[in-house]
């Protein structure tokens, strides 16, 4: 048996919408970012090929833009309250270039590098402490360490770190010659210092905002300063101003300003919204290094034969063992609480499933109860309606008074009207059990169409509907005659009751390709195109029929879906929302 389709195709539906983007999500990087990095980098190549003292002019220079930059961008790309995290950069890097500034004074105005140490190892070594704090806000704004998880992370990383920053590069300073005891402090305090900016360094590599340019660029600005800061700790004794490592610092300074100036950096200002960074490989990866730090230690100094640090190495990967163990712990028991709520909600789920399963049990035994009611009373209700109607035939026959006869009329009218209720619910009860029969036969359409279409004109030209037909020749079919006469019944009363005055029904009549096609065409109200697939179900109205009020039990089109099934063949809507619907029908030819 065919599916009943609708002709013009499938009906559409509108998919799902994406999810509402953020309005103040990050806009891409800026012409202006990139020629800050480009002029930057002309700078610093030309720092190379300039004189002694032009270039200590010149360091500074390109270190106060820098400086000027993030003050800059924070303030054009940051509101008020998110601006905490780049004011410390600025600050930090500002008493950097207040230790180059000293440097420069002393390389201009006396023609040598200033005394060690100076006026410039403070503002170097507190500016230190600056970048690691403006580290931290951001990690603590994009999420990485606003949790106990992601601040055990990190002292799990400090502590890796700390312990090789100690070993290879504080200690062995300990055991250098230098002019006095404070040079020496001094010297040791910088990779200290610099330690927070590794531990930053690091917790940047697994931040979940990496796709970010701003970020990226943060994250090239800090491991640069960094790598010059340690490359200067090993090779304190032979560093001069010009050197290599000069290019660094400054290619350090520039990518920190153009972090500050690329507009994405508001999305590091926006906090995460995820309360726990995610344990990802990344994550993993730099938990694991972190706790190997004591062994990789040892073996590096035994193959380098060096003094082996027994006792902070001893003590750092103890510190690191329990620290791991802890976060292990707490992993452990996020896993037996994510098992616990598994069970859970696997048991309200199995509960809800047999409460759904037993409330379908009730509502198909309603259905059940419901159809046998309204078959019974249906039964009921035909046998009295049958008897009024036959009567109210024998007063209009023998009732000469106009008067009297126009109210036998209406009641007449009304006891059909019922009667064609009743008859509906019989027939859509029959449906519902499968016990539709049919007395199949050889039917002329031609004939019961004309027939259905003479039935329905005194109804049409009522209500001001203009009734056409475009019948032509078609072969017999096998079917009952009186269903199929119900169903044209149905289609032609269905289209003058939805076609306002002055319209028109059409009903066309045409062989197909082994079938016999039916089309009744009406220019009425249409039907909306989320109510099209709903039209053949059982007492379904649409939102139109009954916002105007249109009489009806929504039966009609379910009973004739019917009929076309039980004949064989399919039935199909074509209609545009107030321009009119086509209903198409086509049965098979008899043979």
């Amino acid at each position: 048996m065919a599916d009943s389709v609708p002709f013009s195709g499938t009906l559409r539906r509108d998919l799902p919408r994406d999810l509402h983007r953020d309005s103040q999500s990050d806009p891409g990087s800026t012409p202006a970012t990139w020629l800050y990095l480009g002029l930057g980098g002309v700078a610093i190549a030309v720092y190379y090929f300039l004189p002694k003292n032009a270039q200590s002019v010149v360091y500074v220079a390109i270190g106060a833009v820098s400086v000027a930059a993030v003050f800059a961008g924070a303030t054009r790309h940051l509101p008020r309250g998110r601006r905490l995290a780049w004011y410390l950069f600025g600050f930090g890097l500002l008493g950097q270039v207040a230790g180059d500034a000293v440097y420069a004074f002393y390389e201009v105005s006396r023609g040598h590098e200033p005394p060690n140490p100076s006026l410039a190892d403070p503002a170097y070594l507190l500016s230190l402490p600056l970048l690691g704090l403006g580290v931290f806000f951001v990690l603590r704004r994009v999420g990485s360490m606003a949790s106990r998880e992601g601040i055990l992370d990190t002292v799990v990383v400090f502590c890796g770190v700390g312990l090789m920053q100690w070993v290879f590069f504080i200690d062995p300073l300990k055991h250098m010659a230098f002019d006095s005891r404070w040079e020496q402090i001094a010297q040791m305090a910088y990779p200290a210092a610099a330690l927070l900016l590794l531990v930053g360094i690091a917790q940047l590599l697994v931040g979940a905002t990496g796709r970010v340019l701003a970020y990226q660029l943060l994250l090239v600005s800090i491991a640069l300063w960094v790598a010059a800061d340690e490359a200067y700790s090993l090779d304190i004794e032979r560093y001069r101003g010009g050197s290599w490592i000069d290019g660094i610092w400054l290619a350090a300074y520039v990518f920190w300003g153009a972090a500050a100036l690329d507009p994405s950096v508001r999305g590091l200002a926006r906090r995460d919204r995820r309360g726990l960074p995610r344990l990802t490989r990344a994550r993993l990866g730099l938990l694991a290094a972190a706790s190997l730090a004591a062994p990789a230690v040892l073996v590096i100094e035994r193959m380098a034969h060096h003094h082996v640090h027994a006792y902070a190495v001893g003590i750092g990967g103890a510190i690191l063992g329990v620290l791991v163990l802890i976060r292990l712990a707490g992993l452990v028991n996020s896993v037996e609480g994510a098992r616990r709520s598994e069970r859970v909600f696997r048991h309200e789920a199995q509960q809800a499933q047999q409460l759904l399963a037993y409330q379908n049990e009730q509502l198909l035994e309603l259905d059940r109860l419901k159809d046998e009611f309204v078959s019974s009373i249906s039964h009921e209700l035909r046998t009295p309606l049958t008897s009024i109607s036959g009567y109210i035939e024998v007063l209009l026959e023998s009732e000469t008074d106009d008067e009297r006869r126009s109210h036998l009329s209406i009641v007449d009218r009304n006891a059909h009207r019922l009667l064609g209720l009743v008859s509906d619910l019989l027939f859509a009860a029959q449906l519902q059990d499968g016990r539709l029969e049919l007395e199949r036969d050889d039917v002329d359409l031609t004939r019961v169409v004309s027939q259905a279409v003479e039935s329905a004109r005194p109804r049409a030209e009522a209500g001001g509907v203009r009734l056409d037909t475009a019948l032509a020749d078609v072969p017999l079919v096998k079917g009952a005659p009186d269903r199929l006469a119900q169903l044209l019944d149905n289609l032609i009363s269905n289209a003058i009751k939805f076609t306002p005055p002055d319209g028109s029904v059409t009903v066309r009549l045409a062989a197909a390709d082994g079938a016999v096609s039916i089309e009744v065409s009406d220019t009425g109200i249409g039907v909306p195109e989320a109510e099209r697939e709903r039209l053949f179900e059982r007492f379904f109205r649409s939102q139109t029929a009954l916002e105007r009020q249109i009489q009806g039990t929504g039966l009609g089109l379910h009973i004739s879906k019917a009929i076309v099934e039980a004949h064989g063949g399919r039935i199909g809507v074509d209609s545009n929302e107030g321009s009119g619907t086509t209903f198409v029908v086509e049965l098979p030819v008899a043979g």
